[in-house]
């Protein structure tokens, strides 16, 4: 277990750069993909011995999000192709430095592009280099195509052929998001865009709008493909435009490309359109030689925090990122956090409020570790077993090995934090950390579990059946929607459906009835033994949110099976959606975090003083 190298290092925008060691892994008859750093940017670097490079440009925010994993996959096929291939977070978002909220966003994210494909030059020696872009990420793309010069090719896919089209339907989504009741408009941001946690600020809008493909000047690549729509109005446009202009336009059909922004699981047409795009992007590369990498630091210096990637469990297949506080905890006594993946979203969490929250701690001396188990966002699934598989037991050992690693550096005591899946996660690994209460040598501390859809963990649920499934619905629910003709008639058609369907609510009268009969209450005894071995629980609900159906099926109205037990803490945030990406229900959640780790910290202190007596 140790800190990953990089093929990258740079500094830009005050954002230093950290050294890291080793060298990168073979994996196979290639390379596993290397974390780099470069101007403030994490990206990853997918090796290959191609002497044409891409760079791939992203989806912003929620869209990301749901893309991250299959544009990880494109970034693999790409090299298998022998393409070196460059993906990576534009300044201010996902694991990068900054926040959306920083001036002169666009121009940030246009930098970050000319950066990847001087980074990626340098570090693989290409003589070509293409550019790759995803929604506002092909946008992006054609325009630092169109300052750098020199770029071999130019693929957009389903892409915002001008930034007021981004904006108009960027807008349009965020209407389009659920809003709890209650949600606190923060005066600062009353300007600002809220697209499901990540911000448009009225500037970013502003800048974006003044961007339109149609009006460019000169072709910003001799060689382009669209993949859109068939009746993608704006991209037929686009391509006439790019042909005056002297272009070789090639137009490929992408029907479902809004799959890839809008779930987590790219679907067989987009896996069809990738390959397709793989083909097109190496049709006429020159063959290299063997791959060589320059070591370069992978550590990224804030202000306030350190943060370095990092590989864990038993075959370091497991990936993370460190946060650490600038100034270090001088008795190192102060507690690690862990963040795990909320549902299917990788570690920045949902609307990248794990990064936000891991620098708001590193401020207040905190270290923290926000990772991927496997099969999710950046770490890789175990043989035999697909991607994006939700409350599945067999990655309770990834929870042990993340804490095991932070006992290494020093980290002797943890608080696991964890959103609607992840908090499933969170409460089993308290439960099976292997080395007791913390007061007699255990290693986990406390535990903040926020909206969990389930407290039990099995063979796993694919997140889209999680999501289609209605997994948190009150067994009425399901009757009620058995009660309507359309619903009961769809099932009746769909076999499978129905013996699904079956199986939940046989499981939940089942539950009813064992509770009714006093022999259930395994839920409300694991919080008993946890309060009696003196760690710290946190739950915490949003409002009227779903999951209260569940915790109220297994703890009773308003948690009444938690009331008196020690160290046990139930709060409600006002205004806050299922993954809370309201920004005044994320501060209030920052708030609550704050407390657990105070109420730990003062745990702590109180078993060092007899300690201390008796030494004295």
């Amino acid at each position: 277990m140790r800190w990953h190298p990089s093929a990258s290092g740079g500094e830009g925008r005050g954002d230093g750069n950290l050294a890291g060691c080793g060298q990168a892994r073979l994996q196979g008859d290639g390379m596993k993909p290397v974390p780099v750093v470069f101007e403030g940017c994490f990206g990853w670097l997918h090796p290959a011995s191609g002497r044409r490079g891409v760079v791939l440009c992203s989806p912003h925010g929620y869209e990301e999000l749901c893309a991250h994993r299959a544009w990880g996959g494109l970034a693999a096929g790409l090299a298998a192709a022998g393409l070196p291939t460059l993906r990576f977070d534009y300044h201010g978002l996902g694991d990068s430095a900054g926040e959306d909220t920083d001036p002169a966003r666009v121009r940030a994210w246009l930098d970050s592009i000319h950066a990847a494909v001087r980074r990626l030059r340098e570090d693989t020696g290409v003589d070509e280099v293409a550019l790759a872009g995803l929604r506002l990420g092909g946008l992006l793309a054609a325009a630092a195509a169109a300052e750098i010069g020199g770029i071999t090719a130019l693929a957009l896919v389903s892409p915002f052929v001008s930034g007021r089209m981004a904006v108009r339907e960027t807008r349009a989504f965020a209407r389009m998001m659920p809003q709890p009741e209650g949600v606190e408009v923060l005066p600062h941001r009353a300007d600002d865009l809220n697209v499901a946690g990540f911000a448009l600020t009225a500037a970013t809008r502003n800048d974006l709008e003044r961007i339109d493909l149609r009006t460019l000047e000169a072709a910003p690549a001799p060689r382009i493909l669209l993949l859109d729509r068939p009746e993608a109005r704006a991209t037929q446009e686009l391509a006439e435009r790019l042909r005056a202009l002297g272009a070789e336009v090639a137009e490929e059909a992408m029907p479902d490309g809004s799959d890839l922004v809008r779930k987590v699981q790219a679907g067989d047409g987009a896996r069809r359109s990738f390959a397709r795009l793989t083909g097109w992007l190496a049709d006429g590369a020159e063959p290299g030689g063997s791959v060589s990498l320059t070591e370069r630091p992978a550590g990224l210096m804030m202000p306030h925090a350190v943060e370095r990637p990092v590989f864990f469990g038993e075959d370091e297949e497991l990936f993370g990122i460190y946060c650490a506080p600038v100034v270090a905890d001088p008795l190192h006594d102060r507690p690690a956090v862990i963040f795990l993946n909320s549902g299917a979203t990788h570690h920045i969490g949902s609307g990248r409020a794990w990064v936000l929250q891991a620098r708001r701690l590193a401020a207040n001396g905190y270290a923290s570790l926000r990772i991927d188990v496997a099969g999710l966002g950046d770490s890789p699934a175990r043989p035999g077993r697909p991607d994006n598989i939700l409350y599945r037991r067999d990655t309770q050992p990834d929870v042990r090995a993340a804490i095991d690693w932070l006992e290494e550096q020093g980290h002797g005591r943890c608080v696991v934090v964890g959103l609607c899946a992840g908090a499933a996660q969170a409460l089993h690994g308290v439960l099976n950390d292997g080395r007791g209460p913390w007061r007699n040598g255990g290693r986990v501390a406390g535990v903040a579990l926020i909206n969990p859809g389930r407290f039990r963990l099995g063979a796993g649920d694919h997140v889209d059946a999680v999501q289609q499934s209605g997994i948190h619905r009150s067994t009425g629910g399901y009757l009620r929607e058995l009660g309507k003709p359309d619903k009961l008639l769809s099932v009746l058609r769909n076999h499978r459906r129905g013996v699904r369907l079956a199986k939940r609510l046989a499981g939940r009268l089942a539950q009813r009835a064992l509770q009714t009969v006093g022999l259930g209450g395994s839920v409300p005894r694991w919080f008993q033994r946890l309060s009696a071995e003196g760690r710290r629980v946190l739950l915490v609900y949003s409002i009227g949110d779903v999951t209260l159906r569940e915790f109220e099926l297994q703890l009773g109205r308003d948690g009444e099976k938690l009331r008196g037990l020690p160290n046990v803490t139930l709060s409600y945030l006002p205004g806050a959606d299922h993954s809370v990406t309201e920004w005044a229900a994320q501060d209030r959640l920052g708030g609550l975090l704050d407390e657990l780790l105070a109420a730990v910290d003062a745990d702590a202190g109180a078993k060092r003083a007899p300690e201390v007596l008796r030494s004295a």
